[in-house]
Parts: structure tokens; C-alpha cells; sequence
């Protein structure tokens, strides 16, 4: 059955902001509250159902602010699971932090309608940046994230997560304002080299990429890179990134990591597409795998030495997008289906791990892994969970990171830069080994403090279950999965600069 592609997108759009003004008064009780947030992301979820089944990926959909195609489906479908994610284990965790002695909404209660409002908000803005048809609306949509999610980073309060946020907004801002001033030169150049008809319409902008200067194209892209890099969170321009994962509430964390960061690459991929013809794929490829390895390396020093469970899942993050960015400037097709495929199972995985992390930290009292021991013994189920986690973010068979990273790996080969392909093997070995000497030190040994219990309801563990088993499923049984493989071809052929 085919729906209005139109309608099911206004749908989409409207739901969550529906949800967020309703929150934002704190008007239903807290249960009501709890339950009217899943069901507003589960029929979001629904939509994009309909939406997957119904779009035709090799006919996009152009209206006059929207233009929708494969890229902008594979990508709606990682917010939207992590948006259903999101919602139904939120309420679990947010009673947690209720009933703790010293938690902060016990302190100061009736702040759930706040946090519901703003991470509404969020997945929102983030669904808007998929869709819009214009680069200037592409990079205020990017700008709005940075601002609603720093309000949800500094929720508590706190002075380390005030510094996080102060540091997350200084280091984006600077980041953006680059993009901004690419953006700007993209739209000169749009004036002297095409017109000023559809001014910064990517479509318009696709089609006559040829006719674009290439000396300011390579000017205009060299700010795009730094500004959505920093967004991205490549090295040198990570800083914010570690800090902001560490003090944001872990429901944040996991949609920072699994889909605010994409959202800048995909933006990015946006702008290289429109470039390429007139920078040429050696320029953009020299970039995008020199900041991909060096932000790998850069990963893998600072989890070798953390101490702080999120901060090294953060750095866990980076390691990703490091990979993901390299994979991009491989323009193979093979590396580009598997660097979308990574999208899709990293945000799953990763949302996972932080809701877990999260929930240890609460329990146990503390951010500090060294402090943290024998949770085998006093919490096998959520050991369980944490340990299938860091094995699949790790990418070990037979979980779903494994076969998308294994064909990023295998991209480097085929793109005739073996040695980059050794380089990252070792890179991603040394990541294994200093992640697994943590985690293992924390659920074995003897445990040094009561018994805590298990710390996941029934809801959240099958959430949590879900994703893991939902992230294999699709990347072991892509080929059956005849509308997802499909839809994969097409986005990667978009990202290697087709249209289509």
C-alpha cells in the first residue's frame, strides 16, 4: 500500500513538536507525561514505516523547502530507531535519578516536562537538517542543534557540567561560524559562476556543479570540512566532544553520539557532492582520510589512559567517525555502502552503551571505572549487556559493526591504499585492547561495595536486546532485506556524487 510521501513527511515533522510544547507546560502528570512520550516517538517510528515502504528511492521528492531522497530515508530511519529508543527506555532512567536519595529531579522535581520538551526539540531539528533542500537552512539547522543540545548537556546543573557545556558551545560556535563562512562562499560563487536563481537550492546547485569556480570551490570546501568537522568531532577539533558526552544525561549522550554527529557528516557529504566536480575527488579524498586516520589515532591514545567510563565510550565515538570520514574520502562504492551501513549500527550500539553506562554510574555512584569491580557476580544480567555492547562497538563477529567495518577495511584495499588499510587495522586493534582492559576490570575481580541489584527493568532490557539484535539482523540479512539494500545502493550512489 502506497501513502502521500508529502503527508507521512508533515507528519513526521509535526509530531515531535506537538509533544514538545505539550511537555513544555508541565501540565499532564508525571505518568501521563511518560506514556503520551511514547507514544508520540512510536507513531513518529510508525510513520517512517509507512514512509521506508512507500518511497520509491530512485525518485526523490522535491517540494519547494523539501527535497527527500535516499540519503535523506537511510538517514530519518537511524534518528527515528533511536528516537523509539529514546522514548521507551527514558522513563526507567528518569525514575532512577527520581528515587535516588540525592538525585536531581528528586531535589528538584517536575523537571521531566523540561527534559522531554528539549529532547523533542532536538530530534526534531535533526529530522529537519535530512530534509531541507537548502544549505544555508542545512546550516541553521546544524546551529539550533548545538543550541538545544547544550541546554540538555547542562541539565543538572552542575559546575563540570556547566564547564562541558561552555566548552561544547565555544568549540561548536567556532566550528559553525566556519561553516557559516563556507556556506557563504559557496553562495558568491553560486552569484558569479551560475546565477542567483534558487539561491543555495541543493538541487539547482547539483545540477550545475560544473559550472562552479574551482579555485573558491576549494577555498569555500577547506571551511566546510574544519566547520562540520568540529561539528563531526575529528581531531584536532574533538575537544568538546569527550566533556559533553561525560556530564550530558546518558538518554543525551547516546543521541549526540548515534545521530547528532551523522547529521554533520551528512551535511558534509551534501556540500562534497556539489564541490567534487570542480575540487576534484584527490583533494577531497587527501582531506578526508588524513583527518579520518589521524582522529583514529588520536582516539585511541586517550582511551588507552581513561578513567571515566563515558568519556571512553566518547572517545569510542571518535574513534567511529574517524573511521566513517576515511571511508567517505575512499570513493569506492563498496566503502561508501559499508560507511553508511556503520552509521546505522553505530548509532544503535552506541545508544546502548551509553544508556548502560549511564545507568552504572548512577547505581555505583561514580564516573571512575577503577572504582568499579566484580559486577559479574552482584549484576550479571546488566554485565551481560555491557559486555555484548563493548564487544559489537568493538566490531567482533557476529555482531553488526563487524560487517560494516570489515567492508570500510576492505574499501581501503580496493582503493589501492593497502597501507592505510594496516595502519587502520592497528589502530582499531589497539582501540579492542585498551576498551577491553576496562571493561573487564570492572566485571570481574571481587566486588567492593554492597550488593546494588540489577539495575534494567523489563522495558529497558528488551530496548537495549532490541538494538544489539536489530543491528545484526540488518547488516547479516541486508541482501534479504530487499527495501533496506535498495535504499542502501541508492544513498551510496548519492554520496559518491550521483543525483538521484
Amino acid at each position: 500500500m502506497n501513502f502521500n510521501i508529502e503527508a507521512l513527511i508533515y507528519i513526521i515533522l509535526a509530531l515531535p513538536v506537538i509533544f514538545s510544547a505539550v511537555a513544555a507546560t508541565n501540565l499532564p502528570g508525571r505518568e501521563l507525561l511518560h506514556w503520551l512520550n511514547r507514544i508520540f516517538a512510536t507513531a513518529v517510528g510508525g510513520a517512517i514505516i509507512l514512509l521506508t515502504g512507500s518511497f520509491n528511492p530512485e525518485t526523490p521528492y522535491i517540494g519547494e523547502y523539501i527535497y527527500f531522497d535516499a540519503l535523506s530515508m537511510w538517514m530519518m530511519i537511524i534518528i527515528g530507531a533511536l528516537y523509539f529508543a529514546f522514548a521507551w527506555t527514558s522513563k526507567a532512567y528518569l525514575d532512577r535519578d527520581t528515587n535516588k536519595r540525592y538525585g536531581y529531579l528528586r531535589r528538584f522535581g517536575r523537571l521531566e516536562g523540561r527534559f522531554y520538551a528539549l529532547s523533542h526539540i532536538f530530534v526534531w531539528i535533526m529530522l529537519v537538517v535530512v530534509v531541507v533542500n537548502n544549505l544555508g537552512l542545512m546550516w541553521v539547522a546544524i546551529e539550533a542543534t548545538t543550541l538545544v543540545s547544550a541546554l540538555l548537556v547542562a541539565f543538572k546543573f552542575t559546575r563540570t557540567s556547566l564547564e562541558a557545556t561552555w566548552k561544547y558551545v565555544m568549540v561548536c560556535t567556532v566550528g559553525i561560524c566556519l561553516a557559516l563562512l563556507g556556506t557563504i562562499i559557496v553562495y558568491y560563487i553560486q552569484l558569479n559562476s551560475i546565477g542567483s536563481a534558487n539561491p543555495l537550492d541543493w538541487l539547482y546547485l547539483s545540477q550545475h556543479s560544473s559550472e562552479i569556480n574551482p579555485a573558491m570551490a576549494k577555498f569555500a570546501f577547506c571551511f566546510l570540512f574544519v566547520g562540520y568537522g568540529t561539528k563531526i568531532g575529528l581531531a584536532p577539533m574533538h575537544a568538546w566532544l569527550p566533556d559533553a558526552h561525560s556530564e550530558a544525561p546518558a538518554l543525551t549522550s547516546g543521541l549526540l553520539s548515534g545521530a547528532l554527529c551523522i547529521c554533520a557528516i551528512y551535511v558534509l557529504i551534501r556540500n562534497i557532492i556539489i564541490l567534487m566536480p570542480a575540487v576534484g575527488i584527490d583533494f577531497i579524498s587527501s582531506l578526508c582520510l588524513f583527518f579520518g586516520i589521524f582522529t583514529i589515532a588520536a582516539a585511541v591514545s586517550f582511551v588507552v589512559v581513561q578513567r571515566d567510563i563515558k568519556r571512553m565510550l566518547a572517545y569510542s565515538s571518535m574513534e567511529n567517525f574517524g573511521l566513517m570520514v576515511a571511508a567517505l574520502g575512499l570513493f569506492v562504492p563498496i566503502a561508501a555502502q559499508a560507511m553508511l551501513l556503520h552509521m546505522f549500527n553505530h548509532a544503535l550500539v552506541k545508544y546502548s552503551l551509553f544508556y548502560t553506562a549511564g545507568t552504572i554510574m548512577e547505581e555505583y555512584g561514580t564516573k571512575n571505572m577503577m572504582r568499579i569491580h566484580g559486577m559479574m557476580v552482584q549484576v550479571p544480567k546488566t554485565s551481560c549487556f555491557l559486555l555484548l555492547g563493548i564487544v559489537a562497538i568493538l566490531g567482533m563477529p557476529p555482531f553488526g559493526i563487524f560487517f560494516s567495518k570489515f567492508y570500510m577495511i576492505y574499501g581501503f584495499f580496493t582503493a589501492d591504499h593497502p597501507w592505510l588499510g594496516v595502519i587502520s587495522l592497528v589502530l582499531l586493534a589497539g582501540m579492542l585492547i585498551g576498551i577491553l582492559y576496562h571493561i573487564l576490570r570492572m566485571l570481574g575481580s571481587q566486588p567492593k561495595r554492597r550488593f546494588a541489584g540489577e539495575l534494567f527493568g523489563v522495558i529497558d532490557s528488551m530496548v537495549i536486546a532490541g538494538l544489539l539484535a536489530v543491528s545484526f539482523a540488518v547488516s547479516a540479512c541486508l541482501s534479504e532485506i530487499t527495501v533496506l539494500n535498495r535504499l542502501l545502493e541508492c544513498a551510496a550512489r548519492i554520496v559518491l556524487g550521483g543525483v538521484a
